[in-house]
């Protein structure tokens, strides 16, 4: 099996708290997270095709690769809080329902659930990057960081930008993303969907939805937030852990 490069920064307590990345992101994004969080150990990972794993990725690469990475990642951890972003939400929450005995509670933040009725049926971003593509990876990456971020992202080369667009187009292309990857209401882990006050429409209500049919399921919104709140309000991300398992502790 192959296995994403894992980083880890040893807490001072008993918890451990993994993070999985979203798309056109890495590991790194979470450091300052990780910092709020002194007495956890947090670890992250970049998923593959992405950061330091980007070559580990292969035009087949899809979902059910990242949930075996994920599921061999959490296997040698004490049962971990695992806080996953966007499409590493996703991963996180069918990792957890295949395995909920590797998985203490699930941080999901706006994860892509396009099966579920509160998602479009083409959503913004995703047709964005798909008219984009007609004029290569590079501008399907470049496209994307513009309408997350609200601005040109900071100056990339024309291969760093064509890297990132052709594992943009793999994962937003592959069609078991759209398929049912789990049944929020057959789950047993204690997940808390959060979403950003600031966020599209249908990031907000997929999570606030999952939340009601997951039986273990609780909603949280961050203030202020938009899509990057791992990112622009890691404070408030970092309290999410804890509370993941605050009522469940003892």
């Amino acid at each position: 099996m192959i296995r994403p490069v894992v980083h880890t920064r040893r807490g001072t307590g008993p918890e451990t708290v993994l993070f999985v990345h979203g798309t056109m992101d890495h590991s790194g994004s979470f450091h300052r997270i990780a910092h709020h969080l002194p007495a956890w150990t947090a670890v992250g990972y970049d998923r593959r095709g992405w950061g330091t794993s980007r070559a580990l990725a292969t035009p087949q690469t899809a979902l059910t690769d990242h949930l075996a990475d994920l599921t061999t990642a959490v296997s040698t951890l004490p049962r971990p809080v695992v806080a996953g972003h966007s499409y590493g939400a996703l991963v996180a929450l069918a990792t957890a329902a295949q395995h909920p005995q590797l998985i203490r509670a699930v941080v999901a933040f706006e994860p892509p659930l396009p099966w579920l009725p509160w998602w479009p049926d083409t959503a913004p971003w995703e047709q964005l990057v798909d008219d984009a593509s007609h004029q290569g990876p590079a501008a399907a990456a470049r496209t994307l960081q513009q309408a997350v971020l609200g601005h040109p992202a900071a100056r990339q080369s024309n291969e760093e930008l064509a890297a990132l667009g052709t594992a943009l187009i793999r994962e937003m292309t592959d069609p078991t993303v759209s398929q049912p990857a789990f049944d929020p209401a057959t789950m047993t882990t204690p997940v808390l969907a959060v979403s950003g006050s600031r966020s599209l429409a249908h990031h907000q209500q997929t999570a606030l939805h999952l939340s009601d049919l997951i039986p273990a399921g609780r909603h949280a919104h961050i203030d202020g937030a938009g899509h990057l709140a791992h990112v622009t309000h890691p404070q408030h991300f970092a309290a999410l852990v804890q509370q993941a398992i605050a009522p469940h502790s003892g």
